[in-house]
């Protein structure tokens, strides 16, 4: 198994429930990661506030808080950070605006565009990374142009409050989303209609035990093979894993619980699949 490498995460805002955020990065992330934590809370209270929502700062293993002082939608705050060497970047809802879903959205896009620009401005060779851009996106000398260059170097998460915000982020692929209060609810309704799926949910949101993976399709048949899904499904469980779904080739999303199952279909090396097993 190869070790995992120590990362550098950004977290933009703040929560009311950053603390629990916190605990799960330091289980998931390698020794030797940074977490930075920019934000307009000022940094002699963050300490305070972190340890008043249950933090525990000797059991953090993994991490090493970084705190910078900013307002996330001022530009000259965002360029004293170094975006271009963040692994990923998660903007927050944060919680001085979360009453308010359209002003929480429109801060965190705000926000989201200020930083890709910023990366953009400071990608190396840029001009040699335009004559890649394939065709069908925006233009190349086009400004959501050279975003989606930057959103190669680098994941940005974006929290996202209201449904409609989720069609400008799908249009500009320049990020990925969550929308938070969605996924609340959708939960909190499952739970509802059975509750035996609330420990389904805790397994599969826990830092240890199964969780979602993505893996090539030649782990599960030869090339050029002809299986139904079906087929794949039973050869999965031979490996106790459960295969959901798969995104083949030329796709560009996944198709989680296909509605047919079995038509028998040649499989791409280049294919893969979305299964539930065991974190390695």
């Amino acid at each position: 198994v190869v070790p995992k490498s120590p990362e550098r995460i950004l977290f933009c805002g703040w929560r009311r429930d950053i603390e629990d955020m916190i605990m799960v990065l330091d289980a998931f992330l390698a020794p030797g990661s940074e977490l930075w934590m920019f934000n307009d809370v000022p940094e002699v209270d963050r300490e305070r506030k972190l340890i008043d929502g249950g933090l525990d700062f000797s059991r953090l293993d993994n991490i090493t808080l970084v705190h910078r002082e900013g307002n996330a939608v001022i530009r000259r705050h965002l360029e004293s950070l170094p975006l271009e060497s963040f692994d990923s970047i998660l903007i927050l809802a944060d919680e001085s605006v979360e009453d308010s879903a359209i002003q929480a959205d429109s801060r965190s896009l705000a926000t989201l565009l200020l930083i890709r620009d910023i990366q953009a401005k400071r990608l190396p060779c840029k001009e040699s990374l335009i004559s890649h851009v394939p065709r069908g996106t925006f233009s190349e000398g086009s400004w959501i142009g050279e975003m989606q260059q930057a959103s190669d170097k680098s994941v940005i998460i974006s929290e996202i409050l209201d449904p409609r915000t989720k069609n400008l982020l799908s249009v500009s692929k320049i990020s990925d989303y969550v929308l938070s209060n969605e996924l609340v609810s959708m939960a909190l309704a499952m739970v509802a209609e059975d509750r035996q799926i609330n420990n389904v949910l805790e397994e599969l949101f826990a830092e240890q035990g199964n969780e979602m993976q993505i893996r090539p399709s030649d782990m599960y048949l030869r090339e050029e093979e002809e299986l139904n899904f079906f087929e794949v499904i039973l050869r999965a469980r031979q490996r106790k894993e459960i295969v959901i779904g798969y995104r083949l080739e030329a796709a560009e999303r996944a198709i989680i619980n296909p509605i047919d199952k079995v038509s028998r279909r040649r499989w791409s090396p280049k294919d893969v699949f979305v299964v539930i097993s065991e974190k390695e």
